[in-house]
């Protein structure tokens, strides 16, 4: 069976409502509706997902670069196929789908939607034309385009987003895997927070404790 929830093009009040729904129903619940992007035109955009769309490989899936039909063009992060038994690729789409359903800002890439299938399970935000600071960073002539001034209001962008994470979300939201190729680019620079695999809710009343989460050489000392 096929499951696909899409997000772009509806109103404020119903994205509200979806959003309430999830709160109180299972992640899997059909949401359907009447949009132009579906996953059959995701399949056939990418020839079902043939290498030569891929834009890049990650421990949780694989990114996609789609031009849809109606000439939108896409990124869709489609995760590694579950096999039997296997809960923890599900646990993760689950939760950065849960987490991109609770949040909108400027600062952090934009969710249009999300598939579960049997075959495919995938996520479809925006596309960024500028790809990853790690990316642009190590290469020489790329690099020497970020001068200072845009240095700077990348690390800015970023700590917007995070401020609005921590201090404007109920509850609060820790990303837990802060790195250079989590931050994506668009045409002008300003940067975009990709990545919730491994992000956290802060419920009330709890402890927080978690298991290590995040890239090495970025999480801070004392992280848990």
């Amino acid at each position: 069976m096929v499951i696909i929830c899409l997000l772009f093009g509806i109103s404020r009040k119903r994205r509200n409502q979806i959003e309430q729904r999830e709160q109180t129903k299972d992640l899997f619940s059909a949401w359907s509706f009447d949009r132009k992007m579906t996953y059959e035109n995701i399949i056939i955009a990418t020839e079902g997902f043939n290498s030569k769309y891929c834009i890049g490989n990650g421990g949780q899936g694989s990114v996609f670069k789609v031009e849809l039909p109606s000439g939108q063009v896409v990124t869709v992060k489609k995760f590694h196929p579950l096999h039997s038994g296997e809960l923890n690729s599900l646990k993760i789409f689950e939760n950065e789908t849960k987490t991109l359903l609770k949040i909108r800002h400027r600062n952090i890439v934009k969710l249009y939607g999300f598939c579960s299938h049997e075959r495919h399970s995938f996520l479809v935000y925006e596309f960024l034309e500028g790809g990853n600071l790690s990316e642009r960073l190590r290469n020489d002539e790329k690099a020497t385009e970020l001068d200072w001034i845009k240095r700077v209001s990348i690390v800015r962008g970023v700590a917007y987003a995070l401020s609005y994470m921590h201090h404007e979300c109920s509850p609060p939201i820790l990303h837990r895997d802060i790195s250079s190729k989590n931050v994506l680019l668009d045409h002008e620079d300003r940067p975009h927070l990709s990545d919730f695999c491994t992000a956290k809710l802060l419920r009330p009343n709890s402890s927080n404790w978690t298991s290590f989460a995040g890239t090495f050489g970025y999480v801070a000392p004392g992280e848990s």
